[in-house]
């Protein structure tokens, strides 16, 4: 057993050191070894419940995209084109199961990290019927948004080849190991590879970890960058963006990822065992919009409320 978490940088570890130190220690050192009652003490136990949560817009993101990794691999390995009805029945069954999975209160305490709670749930949040009418409206639009996209049409065209699907792998920066998980990444004819990152919120949301991944491809698959393309589907609207990135867009995130990595180090105590210092130097960072969706309110004395 670790006494430590092994240290590693993505995109959403970012994301919640910028929102709030607190949370940030909770979920990446609060938590650690609370998988087991048997090697964690109460608190981390706790802490690793509540990290284990999930909520309806990250569950809706995540039925989506196992949504179209379903269509893309059917239709590359049988041929298959399922119908939006079919997709809608799907996603709506697969919706309904984790809700009702989430009302198995004593299930879930009793595997956290393989069974599905929803924070909407457990705090029984009065946002709970909103947001379930909110997605039901998402779901038809997601579905026939996909078979509208340039990349799907490419695909049935024959015009490219499919490369990775959801594929986890890592690249090394700054001696760190970074995470990197691409939607899809497809070769055209003439030997271009596309980036492709399905979005299920608002337009606009690009996120820089996209040149992050065009880095990879450009070490991983040595292509010069001007044979890569990003591109940024909106299945909500069936909107699109394309990025070609540039050197100088790559050494910019490069550089931003760097000045993250520091930041965190200097949370540490020992940075060779990832030893973070005491809870109470990562400072409570309270605010409606924050803590209203944290996962650790349940735990976190300085919530906004």
């Amino acid at each position: 057993m670790a006494m430590y978490p092994s240290w590693s940088y993505s995109q959403s570890r970012a994301q919640t050191f910028d929102e709030c130190l607190r949370k940030y220690y909770y979920h990446y050192y609060g938590s650690h070894n609370g998988w087991s009652s048997a090697q964690g003490s109460e608190e981390q136990v706790t802490l690793y419940r509540l990290k284990q949560l999930s909520n309806l817009y990250i569950l809706f993101g995540n039925i989506t995209h196992q949504m179209c990794e379903s269509v893309i691999r059917g239709w590359v390995e049988k041929g298959a084109v399922p119908r939006p009805a079919y997709l809608e029945t799907a996603m709506k069954n697969m919706l309904n199961d984790s809700y009702k999975e989430s009302l198995q209160r004593e299930l879930w305490l009793q595997d956290p990290k393989n069974r599905i709670m929803l924070a909407e749930v457990y705090y029984d949040d009065e946002v709970l019927p909103e947001r379930i009418a909110r997605i039901k409206e998402r779901q038809y639009a997601v579905v026939h948004n996909l078979y509208r996209t340039a990349v799907w049409r490419e695909l049935q065209q024959g015009e490219a080849r499919i490369v990775e699907v959801e594929k986890w792998d890592t690249m090394l920066l700054h001696e760190t190991k970074v995470y990197v998980k691409m939607d899809l990444l497809y070769r055209r004819g003439n030997g271009d590879l596309v980036i492709v990152d399905w979005k299920t919120g608002k337009e606009g949301d690009f996120s820089d970890q996209l040149f992050l991944y065009a880095s990879y491809v450009q070490e991983h698959y040595q292509l010069p960058l001007e044979k890569i393309e990003v591109r940024v589907e909106y299945l909500m609207t069936g909107e699109h963006e394309v990025y070609h990135p540039a050197q100088e867009d790559i050494d910019k995130v490069v550089a931003n990822v760097g000045r993250y990595i520091e930041e965190m180090k200097s949370c540490l105590d020992d940075d060779y065992y990832n030893r973070p210092k005491p809870e109470s130097f990562f400072t409570p960072m309270p605010s409606r919009r924050a803590c209203g969706g944290c996962n650790f309110r349940e735990v976190c004395k300085y919530r906004a409320v």
